[in-house]
């Protein structure tokens, strides 16, 4: 049965709606809800976190009547296992679910196991109809596929990237539910932005969850022309800038699509990337040090922006630590529902936090590994060992780009973050494929 609004909201945040919006929603409005995902999307790539280069009014739209939360994580700085995160409300590492996949690695075993529940799962068994248009990029076995993990509706593809211009789908990636597409001629974010709007036109009569998993702007570098001579004076930048503007269009007609068909006010839109941005592409991750695949704040730290009329304030913005983790519980207790022991989720409940109701953060510790790559934030400390560089204990709260490693400063600081540190990667257990398979002993240095 699906929860109705009045039941959904606890009962700080649906004061703060009665009290906020001028319009009431009726008592039995169900809330959908929209995730929107952009692929390797740099920090300093949207307005609202100050791009003057790259126009993202529609990405600004979400932001402005909403909050922009200025220090939002995910859990892994590649597509991969930062997805099977979010999905999950879990730390992917506790399957094994570190590194990419070789092509050697055996295909049945990797990915999300079939009895970790993926938040689309969760809200079929609700009543919410689940759709995904996008990449997913988790197994690639049959059990892994979208329309075996709890989707609906499925248009898009289960791998790392694709072409933009599909054609005649030689390949058979881009998949239609079990099918594959026979032919796709629209540039690729242009037919994820149409088959999202045609999803919420099919559904605008019941609750829905809705996953636009964007592959701009993710290699390989490809716009249309139109696009690309909007951004000829960016040089190196002219692609990214491409894609992303074209992202934004299309963000565009989904956000145009809830306000004809009066779905704005019971709608929860949250847009962020699955890692940060990557310069050889030309992203740019602004004050922030480092890039996608490192474990510095510019692979970690990405861009989130979450809307839902007269429960988050318009225009807000917070600098309260989350992580994408959390999408998973506040999107099950937003649907009227418990968290279930058994799921063991390390995300936590947001909405006080996007209501700005507290501006606490509900997280005492993050935890990242990825190969040689390590971090750990405690408050506003950061212990850090990004690749073979030294690694680094740096104060976020002055030094958010890492440039003053403290790590000598502090000696014992250091020493219970890394010991914390290697409690919890001991307890999650190593890789369980690619490079780094097995290893449990992940080479921390004492530089």
């Amino acid at each position: 049965m699906i929860p109705f609004l009045k039941r959904t909201l606890p009962a700080a945040a649906a004061g703060l709606m009665l009290a906020s919006s001028p319009v009431v929603l009726a008592e039995q409005a169900p809330l959908n809800f929209i995730w929107i995902v952009a692929d390797d999307l740099g920090y300093g790539d949207t307005g609202f976190n100050g791009s003057t280069e790259i126009p993202t009014p529609n990405m600004d739209r979400i932001a402005d009547v909403g909050v922009v939360m200025s220090t939002a994580y995910v859990s892994a700085p590649i597509s991969g296992p930062s997805r099977a995160g979010f999905h999950t409300g879990r730390y992917q590492h506790k399957w094994g679910y570190e590194a990419l996949f070789f092509s050697s690695d055996d295909v049945e075993a990797h990915g999300t196991p079939t009895d970790v529940t993926m938040i689309q799962e969760y809200l079929k068994t609700q009543g919410y109809r689940t759709g995904l248009v996008g990449k997913f990029h988790d197994g690639k076995a049959e059990k892994h596929q979208p329309y075996n993990r709890g989707f609906d509706e499925y248009f898009g593809f289960n791998n790392g990237a694709s072409s933009y211009w599909i054609g005649d789908n030689k390949n058979g990636l881009l998949h239609r539910n079990d099918q594959p597409v026979e032919r796709e001629d629209a540039y690729l974010t242009d037919a994820f932005g149409r088959e999202s709007v045609e999803f919420i036109q099919r559904n605008a009569d019941k609750p829905f969850f809705l996953e636009v998993a964007f592959t701009a702007p993710h290699a390989p570098m490809s716009a249309p022309d139109d696009y690309l001579e909007k951004f000829e004076h960016l040089g190196e930048r002219q692609k990214l800038a491409a894609m992303i503007s074209s992202m934004d269009d299309n963000i565009g007609l989904i956000l145009d699509t809830l306000d004809k068909k009066k779905l704005t006010d019971n709608t929860m839109v949250i847009l962020f990337s699955d890692n940060g941005g990557k310069f050889v592409h030309g992203g740019d991750n602004g004050p922030l040090r480092g890039e996608k695949a490192g474990a510095f704040e510019g692979a970690i730290r990405v861009p989130f922006a979450a809307s839902l009329p007269g429960v988050i304030p318009a225009g807000t913005r917070s600098d309260t630590m989350i992580s994408a983790l959390d999408l998973f519980p506040t999107t099950v207790k937003l649907a009227g529902g418990d968290i279930d022991p058994e799921w063991d989720l390390d995300g936590k409940d947001i909405l006080p936090v996007l209501s700005g109701e507290t501006k606490e953060s509900p997280h005492d510790t993050l935890f990242w590994r990825y190969g040689e790559s390590w971090a750990l934030r405690q408050g506003e400390w950061k212990l850090v060992q990004n690749k073979r560089e030294r690694a680094g204990l740096y104060n976020l709260a002055d030094d958010i780009g890492e440039e003053n490693n403290l790590i000598d400063e502090f000696p014992e600081k250091t020493r219970q973050m890394r010991q914390t540190w290697q409690e919890l990667s001991k307890e999650f257990g190593g890789s369980e494929w690619g490079r780094y398979k097995g290893k449990t002993d992940r080479r921390m240095r004492e530089s």
